[in-house]
């Protein structure tokens, strides 16, 4: 079961219906994270279009798994929200946003301490 302590957050106006993204990294826009490097956080809720939403970007958070990730990994934003194991090759030119604390398989919920405000985009 994955879970959440203390987190910075954002407030983020949603630019679409997010209700099914949550726990997905987005953007400043109010959008699911179409790329790596527009990630700020992650989303906290399940806002609608125009409703305003909580981002955690600095603490300990969960998120959903891209593919498997081992303990103790670095991870970074994926396509579609997710977090995945960081590779410097495949960051899309987005550092490791912080470490996964619990083994995930693809698609699992997982806990993981992060700071996206450090991160070079």
């Amino acid at each position: 079961m994955a879970i959440q302590r203390v987190f910075d957050t954002i407030t983020v106006v949603a630019s679409q219906d997010l209700s099914a993204n949550q726990f997905k990294c987005v953007s400043l826009g109010g959008l699911v994270a179409a790329t790596s490097a527009l990630a700020v956080g992650v989303q906290q809720h399940k806002p609608l279009n125009g409703d305003h939403m909580t981002v955690g970007y600095r603490g300990h958070m969960k998120a959903f798994a891209a593919a498997a990730i081992n303990s103790n990994a670095p991870v970074a934003p994926t396509t579609s929200g997710f977090l995945g194991a960081y590779t410097p090759a495949g960051s899309g030119g987005l550092g490791a946003v912080g470490r996964c604390l619990t083994g995930a398989a693809s698609g699992d919920l997982f806990d993981f301490i992060g700071d996206f405000s450090q991160s070079p985009a």
